[in-house]
């Protein structure tokens, strides 16, 4: 994955790992993802389909039912799609599907727009369950699709269960607000709580013999069988609604008792299969923190804790097996989706003192079957390739090498062995030229002119001598650049007052224009980390440079100083990312030399930096000192390789559409490139990325594999051409695909999506599913894939992502990445063979593999959406633009976009693909590195204007900064 230093539009990596939790739930994921809020599943009886509600479409802001087969993740939809719905439940002959609705309401669709008003206004409200009083029970024939109306009295008919049997229904009715003369205190309370007046009722399947079991002032509701059909429980709410508990009953409502005592708002009870205890749930934890508990059914022990995860956690359901437990997880922003999870009865019955004997006869049926099998795909060939790929032979993979030479016509050549054809003409290998050097050119000079005592003058020329006196750094101006005088600016930071922090300038006091600036490397040491924090933002040599070119100095010269961390020595002239030079003139000077500089001020630079490490800001000319420089680089081009493949759809026509999918086999080499993060004694050591991203390539491997076999197999069920790409450039700024989707070629494949893998090695938690947000159909494609997976899931948005993928995205393909998270060993040599998980790569190759044929048998409509505005211009900046710079532009002054982000600032300004920023509130832009600096000295909500060169002319556009979410 590219480096976090270089791309601008970073990827604020969430690591979606579960809340730790009690050792009774183990390997949970989440199961449904579509809609904004799904909740209450319920399982068949045979434990391989369930039923649930879920929010789906944009014209009914309200639940309707669906199904979920749990063996191949297909999703149906069962109510008629109109009116509100929800408590549904399967009849255990798995023929008719029970739920309530609204549907009959002659007001309903008055009631949506006003529900649709309610959603789209700024002021939110809390949730709240709506008691309809149109909610009838219905029963649907799945065979025949006849409904069937059950109840018919005024009042909410809902919340209703078959028996095991399939002869009763037990359910919950506020009727008797209605048909009842209530007395005026009654009604006052009914008026305005209509669960005032709920109880609980047991009818026949076909809605007949209907009895009334509880009779009392308050809520009862929620009743479920125990699995011998002899039991009822049920939540009891206190009248005026401030507490519940959970109770128990027999079927004909006699022998009611509360089984928990616990004060507080205890509800939505379920047997377990074996009857002897109930899971529910209780906000004992907190008013908003919902979490899982369990207790006897008898309610001789004292409640134990199941669960221990943020926000609400409830509507617990177990498989009839009693090996799964499935719940509903509300975030705090109201969004619901339905959890599955192993469960643990041993232990439950160990913690609430129950016998280890349980009922066996109950627990023979089989539950979700444990996915597809995956016999074709193979560890030890996914372990062969990132061995291979992260192995001390290929140094790191870095782009241009000889190494890359190595591994790309090895993958080349294993693409000819699987008889897959070239994408790209003749050739399996697509070259590219990048920047990937800067040396020095034939005459750098440092000019020092002072008085006749002056110790730095070096013989008559005043001339000093290139990497050993001083060192030009890659993004330096060229040319030659006239005498000014020198003028000492402490760290030569420029950082404004931000929340507690104060300013911090450098210049302050200082007249600099037309004069040459020396300044500290780095920031100050003694200052408190909150301190640090913010001056870290604005310490990088490049914004230094920015903000005394902004000054109108002349040059600057950068000294390590004796207090620096950094080594004394020289640093390496080395090309660092940048995009084009800059006008101002950049050198770095050894401490030796500054030292005579400043010691015509009387002091040392010992002293002077001892002032500025305490967190002052000191500064001085530095008397009777000129300074003037020549300064030349070369710039020396490199090739990088994409390797692609193609498999060709069986039955192909000009308009098959195809779908790429890749992974990018480039790293850091040596880590000789500013984006290693490895320590100072692990730098100029080998950089493996066994993870980022030898073990996407191992998996696009297979894939290719698999799919140039299935012509012996399933031939009819490829339906697109597949592409596999491996990709270099990538740790560069995504140049290799981008080269790609640029060309000619890709433009004439017609490619309907582009699936990447980039850091898929290291399981832990969950699999992200990034870029949902990209097309319409992600999440109805992820949900169905999250069934048939052992992995557990995660969903992300925003498709403005630090990987390929974006490159793809931006030229208006549907995108999706996978990855399994962040880690202390990305971009540094730790990252080797020996930490991948190759089961959970191997399962993730798998979820992959039955992405690729979701795709083929879908229509995917593009979407531009608003990214997260955590991700442009920086992880660290406040302020948000919404422009996406284009990483492989070369010479060019001024910083090239590739698009913006939905609704974000640029795209309102009128910022356009290809246009290229050469000035920011009247800063000109020469590099991505101004542009940065630019951003920072901004504010939100005060208009500034951006000057664009379109097309050979400069367009000047009024935008106005937003701040991040």
């Amino acid at each position: 994955m590219m480096s976090l230093m270089l791309i601008l539009v970073a990827s604020v990596f969430v690591q979606a790992g579960d809340q730790p939790q009690n050792m009774l739930i183990q390997n949970s994921k989440q199961l449904t993802f579509d809609g904004v809020r799904a909740g209450e599943g319920y399982f068949s009886a045979d434990g391989k389909t369930l039923v649930f509600q879920s929010e789906r479409d944009s014209k009914n802001p309200f639940y309707q039912i669906f199904t979920l087969n749990l063996a191949t993740g297909d999703t149906r939809l069962v109510s008629n799609g109109t009116g509100k719905t929800t408590c549904s439940w399967i009849h255990p002959n798995g023929h008719q599907i029970m739920y309530s609705s609204t549907h009959l309401d002659p007001n309903f669709k008055a009631k949506v727009q006003e529900e649709l008003k309610t959603r789209n206004s700024p002021e939110k409200k809390g949730y709240s369950w709506s008691y309809d009083e149109t909610f009838d029970i219905f029963s649907k024939d799945i065979q025949t699709g006849v409904t069937k109306r059950l109840t018919k009295e005024m009042g909410y008919d809902a919340e209703g269960s078959y028996s095991p049997d399939g002869k009763w229904i037990a359910f919950a009715s506020n009727r008797n607000g209605y048909n009842r003369r209530l007395s005026d205190e009654d009604q006052k309370i009914f008026d305005k709580d209509p669960s005032y007046m709920m109880d609980i009722f047991i009818m026949k399947a076909d809605g007949t013999e209907v009895k009334q079991l509880t009779d009392v002032k308050g809520y009862d509701g929620g009743p479920f069988f125990s699995a011998d059909g002899k039991h009822i429980t049920w939540r009891r709410f206190t009248p005026l609604g401030s507490s519940a508990e959970i109770y128990t009953m027999n079927l004909d409502g006699s022998d009611q008792k509360a089984i928990t005592s616990m004060k507080v708002m205890s509800w939505a009870p379920f047997y377990y299969p074996s009857g002897d205890y109930i899971v529910f749930t209780s906000n004992k934890l907190g008013f908003q923190n919902f979490e899982l508990f369990i207790v006897d059914s008898q309610g001789k022990h004292d409640p134990v804790q199941v669960s221990l995860l943020q926000d609400f956690d409830g509507l617990p359901v177990f498989s009839p097996d009693g090996k799964k437990i499935s719940w509903t997880h509300r975030n705090q922003k109201g969004e619901s989706q339905i959890m599955l999870a192993d469960w643990d009865d041993t232990l439950a019955r160990k913690l609430l003192s129950l016998p280890s004997q349980i009922h066996l006869s109950l627990l023979n049926k089989t539950s979700n079957p444990a996915g597809q099998s995956h016999s074709e795909f193979s560890t030890d060939n996914l372990k062969k390739w990132v061995t291979y790929l992260a192995s001390e032979e290929l140094q790191g993979r870095k782009t241009g090498s000889y190494q890359e030479s190595t591994y790309t016509n090895i993958i080349a050549e294993y693409f000819s062995q699987l008889k897959l054809v070239p994408s790209l003409n003749s050739e399996f290998q697509q070259p590219f030229q990048f920047i990937s050097k800067v040396s020095l050119g034939e005459k750098n000079i440092l000019n020092i002119q002072g008085k006749d005592n002056l110790p730095v003058l070096i013989g008559s020329s005043n001339e000093l001598t290139v990497e050993k006196d001083f060192i030009p750094l890659s993004f330096s101006g060229q040319g030659h650049f006239s005498e000014g005088d020198l003028v000492f600016a402490g760290y030569g930071i420029k950082a404004p007052a931000l929340n507690d922090q104060p300013e911090y300038d450098s210049f302050k006091g200082l007249d600099v224009k037309d004069k040459w600036i020396l300044a500290f490397r780095d920031i100050p040491e003694n200052i408190p980390d909150s301190r640090r924090i913010h001056l870290n933002m604005y310490s990088r040599i490049q914004h230094k440079a920015m903000a005394t070119k902004n000054l109108g100095a002349k040059g600057l010269l950068i000294v390590s100083g004796p207090n620096s961390q950094f080594q004394k020595k020289l640093p390496q002239l080395k090309f660092d990312g940048g995009i084009a030079e800059g006008s101002l003139p950049v050198l770095f000077i050894t401490d030796e030399l500054g030292e005579k500089l400043v010691a015509t001020t009387g002091r040392t630079l010992k002293k002077w930096q001892d002032s500025l490490d305490l967190g002052g800001v000191q500064n001085t000319p530095v008397s009777n000192i000129k300074v003037s420089a020549d300064i030349v680089l070369k710039n020396v081009k490199s090739t990088g390789h994409n390797v692609l493949a193609t498999f060709k759809a069986p039955f192909v026509t000009s308009k098959t559409a195809t779908i790429v999918i890749g992974a990018h086999g480039d790293h850091l080499g040596l880590g000789d490139v500013h984006s290693s993060l490895g320590k100072q004694d692990e730098l100029s050591k080998v950089h493996y990325g066994a993870d980022d991203n030898a073990s996407g390539v191992a998996a696009l491997m297979e894939l290719a594999r698999y799919y140039s076999e299935i012509k012996t197999r399933n031939p009819k069920s490829i339906k697109n051409n597949l592409v596999f790409a491996v990709w270099s450039g990538e740790e560069l700024g995504l140049l290799g695909s981008t080269h790609f989707i640029k060309s000619d070629e890709a433009k004439k494949m017609n490619i309907k999506a582009y699936l990447n893998m980039d850091m898929i090695g290291r399981y832990r938690d969950h699999l992200l599913i990034q870029a949902v947000g990209s097309a319409d159909q992600w999440k109805s494609i992820v949900e169905k894939l999250a069934t048939t997976t052992d992995l557990s899931l995660a969903t992300q948005e925003d498709p403005y992502l630090p990987t390929d993928s974006m490159a793809f995205y931006m030229a208006g393909i549907p995108t999706i990445s996978l990855f399994t998270g962040a880690h202390s060993e990305y971009h540094s040599p730790r990252d080797i063979v020996a930490l991948i998980n190759f089961e959970g790569l191997l399962k993730s190759t798998l979820v992959m593999r039955d992405m690729i044929q979701e795709v083929q048998n879908r229509n995917l409509t593009y979407r531009k959406v608003e990214s997260s505005k955590t991700q442009l211009e920086g992880r660290s900046f406040r302020l948000y633009l919404g422009t996406i710079p284009d990483y492989s532009q070369e010479s060019i002054k001024g910083v090239k976009i590739t698009g913006t982000s939905k609704e974000s600032p640029a795209e309102k300004a009128g910022i356009k693909p290809d246009d290229i920023i050469i000035e920011l509130a009247g800063q000109k832009v020469e590099n991505i590195y101004d542009y940065v600096y630019c951003l920072q000295t901004i504010q939100a909500g005060k208009p500034v204007i951006m000057k664009v060169l379109r097309q050979s002319k400069v367009v000047e556009l009024p935008i106005t900064p937003a701040l991040k979410q």
